[in-house]
């Protein structure tokens, strides 16, 4: 009978979870897993779905659309499906510089709506020349560039048919662009080829970057390689940590900028202009620039910044649905310039120079011959000039020999060069210490030399830069609390950082968003006097949505033991609980254990509720609601808390 009791209620139970009352809800990561068994594809799921909850799940199942299905349930939560192959998706967290293929399509077509003709695009590239600006605000960024810069110059190496020197340059106040210049035989007058670098491993260093450079240069181009804000010897200055920020995105550009008025001159010249620090001549009307990956996000948004520019080759990166999966590439809005643009409406602005798209089969780069290609023949086609696209079937995300070639000959053919004929076998491979101008740990710094993110970014937006500087503080004090755990798994102290860096910017976030002033002055209702400006803090604090507190304590649980997400929660409120604990021990030395259990659970529930206020002030006055529950329990159990205080304080005062 007991059996059929049980299964009974279970059955009921079931049937009243999938009801009105419970809007039809059901577990996340099991509508996922359907979805993938009822369509017959791979879900490969990258996003947390732990208690998460689908309202009106099935009613949101669209049986003749897995997209439509999928979009319906994931997009409640900020995920969404990236399609692999015609099996296969990956389940992500929402992206702002990803989309697909068909969005970067439908983007494309409406933005061939807004000019019919040459007229109507030159007034649209206008607007995305001046916007473009604003979103990075360059014009204050530029401001702030040194204008008589400390520069340090290596000595020459001499290989076969090039030489390479060292170079650091100072940009803004204290901060210096380094790299190695690739320089011909001879006095020029040469042109002239800015080389930023992509996310390659090991940077400007690698292999197939320095075979590039060197190569060029045996070609007759004076290469300049630089590295990218905080790698390389731009890490010894600003952190590691500072390269996946919006003040990247903005220097990296001000860095190929400033070696060009370096180099050429900031004013465009007519005729060759001499260099007295390297001893040639550069061709004003020869500059280029060729980066691969991030290094060809560059390209684009130096291309729209600069008119000095006159040809660009930007190889496996251009994309109309994808702007730059790097702070460093899409930190700053440009992509929402007039509306709303894209990398190739942006690479079409260059028109009517010069310009060569390197792309492949294996990366975002797959659809340029059927999408972007075809858009930028269109706005080229206004000016009768050409555009090409060299598509290297098969090959995936690299820069290898294929895609310098097709760089050799874009440049050999534009720069007009008189030798043309690549021969990669006579570079030299230099190890990376030599390629250093500050030595591998930064001991010939220049004197004055920045040593933090923070002294960069006060040149920069000032809002920006408080905002990055308190992104770095937190990541700084979450990274000496994972510290002390020695946790002993990368892969689990990478999940509980992310989990403790996104809650804490969130009540940042929310505090600064909601000050006090926000809760209208009236009377607290427990003791009949004005609400305090903290009252009103922790009133606007406290509307903050219960999934932030949910998803710090779920995450910490998921990888730490209870001990351990105890030791944080200490951390958050400066171990409050072991403080006001000895205190009431101490006012109270005969405690129960009864009591003194009861006093700890108190202490622990407001440590859990305190975590979630960004002031101290606000946390302790959390700790006082509980304080206030603990001494009305001892009166309820036949203290008198008001005379144990009383003679506690009376005793410290005769012991002074």
């Amino acid at each position: 009978m007991y059996r059929y009791i049980v299964a009974f209620l279970l059955l009921t139970s079931v049937v009243r979870a999938q009801a009105f009352e419970n809007q039809f809800a059901r577990p996340l990561g099991t509508m996922i897993g359907e979805l993938g068994s009822r369509f017959g594809v791979k879900l490969k799921v990258e996003v947390d779905t732990a208690g998460k909850q689908v309202p009106w799940a099935d009613f949101r199942i669209r049986p003749y659309s897995l997209e439509e299905s999928l979009s319906g349930i994931l997009s409640l939560f900020d995920y969404r499906a990236v399609k692999q192959t015609d099996g296969s998706y990956k389940i992500r967290n929402y992206e702002y510089m990803r989309r697909t293929p068909d969005d970067g399509r439908n983007m494309l077509r409406y933005l061939n709506t807004l000019y019919p003709d040459k007229a109507s695009w030159e007034k649209r590239r206008s607007c995305l020349r001046s916007e473009a600006r604003v979103a990075l605000g360059w014009e204050a960024a530029m401001a702030e560039m040194v204008p008589d810069p400390r520069f340090q110059l290596g000595e020459p190496r001499s290989y076969d048919g090039y030489k390479v020197r060292n170079f650091a340059l100072e940009t803004l106040p204290g901060y210096y662009v380094t790299g190695s210049l690739y320089l011909p035989a001879g006095k020029g007058p040469f042109p002239l080829l800015l080389m930023p670098n992509g996310h390659w491993p090991e940077g400007r260093y690698n292999k197939d970057e320095q075979i590039r450079f060197a190569t060029l240069a045996r070609m007759g181009v004076v290469s300049v390689s630089y590295d990218l804000f905080g790698w390389g010897e731009s890490a010894l200055m600003v952190g590691a940590v500072a390269h996946r920020t919006s003040t990247a995105h903005v220097v990296q550009l001000l860095n190929g900028v400033a070696i060009l008025d370096f180099l050429v001159g900031k004013t465009p010249a007519l005729k060759p202009v001499y260099n007295k620090h390297l001893k040639i001549s550069f061709d004003p009307s020869r500059i280029g620039a060729n980066g691969g990956s991030g290094g060809g996000s560059q390209v684009i948004m130096l291309g729209v910044l600069d008119d000095r520019i006159a040809a660009a080759c930007p190889t496996v990166n251009l994309a109309s649905h994808f702007d730059g999966g790097c702070p460093c590439e899409s930190g700053m809005p440009v992509s929402l310039s007039c509306g709303g643009t894209n990398n190739a409406e942006l690479a079409a602005t260059f028109a009517p120079k010069p310009l060569r798209i390197i792309s492949d089969d294996k990366d975002w780069t797959a659809s340029v011959p059927t999408l972007e290609y075809p858009y930028l023949q269109r706005i080229y086609g206004f000016y009768g000039a050409p555009v090409s696209n060299v598509h290297l079937a098969g090959e995936g995300h690299d820069f290898g020999p294929n895609k310098r070639k097709a760089v050799y000959g874009f440049f050999a053919e534009v720069f007009q060069l008189q030798h043309a004929r690549p021969d990669e076998s006579k570079v030299t491979i230099e190890p990376k210490e030599l390629m250093l101008s500050f030595g591998v740990k930064g001991e010939r710094l220049p004197a004055g030399a920045v040593r933090s993110v923070q002294q960069v970014d006060r040149h920069l937006n000032k809002k920006t830069a408080a905002a990055i500087s308190s992104d770095f503080d937190i990541e700084k004090k979450v990274n000496s609390w994972l510290d002390s755990l020695r946790l002993g798994d990368a892969a689990k102290e990478a999940r509980v950082r992310a989990v403790l860096i996104k809650h804490q910017k969130i009540v940042r976030d929310w505090h600064n968003d909601h000050p006090y002033t926000s809760v209208p002055a009236g009377i607290n209702p427990l003791n009949g006097k004005p609400l305090s400006d903290i009252d009103r803090e922790v009133i606007a604090n406290s509307g903050k949505p219960a999934s932030v507190h949910t998803d710090l304590m779920e995450g910490l649980r998921k990888d730490l033991t209870e001990a351990q997400v105890e030791t944080i929660l200490d951390f958050y409120t400066i171990g409050k609980v072991d403080f006001t604990m000895r205190g009431f021990k101490a006012i109270v030395p005969d405690l129960t254990p009864a009591e003194e259990a009861y006093i700890l659970q108190q202490l622990k529930l407001a440590r859990e509720q305190a975590v979630d206020y960004k002031r101290m002030k606000a946390i302790s006055a959390i700790f006082e609601i509980y304080k206030t529950n603990s001494e009305q329990y001892l009166n309820a159990n036949g203290r008198n808390w008001r005379k144990l205080y009383k003679d506690f304080t009376d005793q410290l005062k005769k012991n002074k």
